[in-house]
């Protein structure tokens, strides 16, 4: 898809809307539908409770809308991009989770829901997404993070939660802490190298490619440092932090079979090896028109 300059309408529009992300307001779906009373053809709204994700996700794509509000956390966006592909109705994404990247990433800034609501109603542009993806397996659209380290995910969530005692227990596991170079990884052309851990990411401005990070602290006062670095100059600054751009790569565990990674923020476990590969155009983005 080549992006474009023209002024799109949102058209017709269906909504998937999830109340129980970590900022949607629990009244999100009134919201909503006052926003669009105006539209020429009522909006179809989808609102997350005790039924499957994805099953909602496909029951708002079944309505053929011209485009897809999503209103949620990055769990709930991540679950539309990967189901509307680019055959799909253009997507946009309304920031309320509790770090939302993926709205962020994909509308070129930090913009409260309202703004863009109200901006989107005026028009806005349809432009394609470039995302990650495990060979065989699920995609992701800001970055991939491999390798024990990404426990602590589930510490953040356990505190988000309110459960203190499971946070701390998570914190102190030794898995977590450990910093072992037990992930052994290659991409194509070069040597195999190993790591604490490795991120991909998915640069829009390096089509084509994955931006593949990888770390390797000496113990714990050596991710405090490369911590320290990443907050004041970014993290592709970061010293201590490798950086180069591949077609593709294939990551595997020396100690077990399995390798813990977050897609997007969320924590999985998946067999090792794995292998991810980049997609330059895989769904349809609304965005909005700020510029007035």
């Amino acid at each position: 898809m080549v992006p474009t300059d023209i002024l799109s309408r949102l058209g017709r529009v269906s909504c998937v809307i999830n109340p129980l992300s970590g900022s949607t307001p629990a009244d999100a779906a009134d919201l909503i539908r006052a926003k669009l009373a105006g539209l020429p053809d009522e909006a179809r709204l989808h609102v997350a409770g005790d039924s499957n994700l994805p099953v909602l996700v496909e029951d708002a794509l079944a309505d053929d809308p011209d485009t897809l509000i999503v209103w949620g956390g990055d769990g709930t966006i991540a679950c539309a991009l990967s189901h509307a592909g680019m055959t799909g109705p253009a997507i946009l994404p309304l920031p309320g989770g509790t770090m939302n990247m993926l709205p962020t990433r994909a509308l070129g800034g930090d913009h409260d829901w309202e703004t863009l609501m109200d901006a989107a109603l005026k028009g806005g542009r349809v432009r394609p997404m470039p995302c990650g993806e495990i060979v065989g397996g699920p995609r992701f659209f800001v970055a991939a993070m491999l390798g024990d380290m990404t426990r602590f995910t589930q510490s953040r969530e356990a505190l988000r939660e309110g459960k203190l005692m499971e946070a701390a227990e998570i914190v102190h596991d030794s898995s977590a802490l450990s910093l072992r170079s037990n992930l052994h990884w290659k991409v194509p052309g070069e040597a195999e190298r190993k790591s604490t851990a490795v991120t991909v990411n998915i640069n829009p401005d390096t089509p084509g490619k994955l931006e593949i990070a990888s770390v390797d602290p000496e113990g714990l006062l050596g991710l405090a440092k490369i911590g320290i670095e990443m907050l004041v100059d970014g993290w592709r600054n970061a010293e201590d932090v490798d950086l180069l751009l591949a077609d593709g790569i294939e990551v595997s565990n020396s100690d077990k079979d399995r390798i813990s990674l977050t897609l997007d923020g969320e924590l999985r476990e998946i067999a090792s090896p794995v292998q991810f590969q980049r997609v330059d155009a895989a769904v349809k983005i609304f965005v909005p028109d700020l510029s007035a």
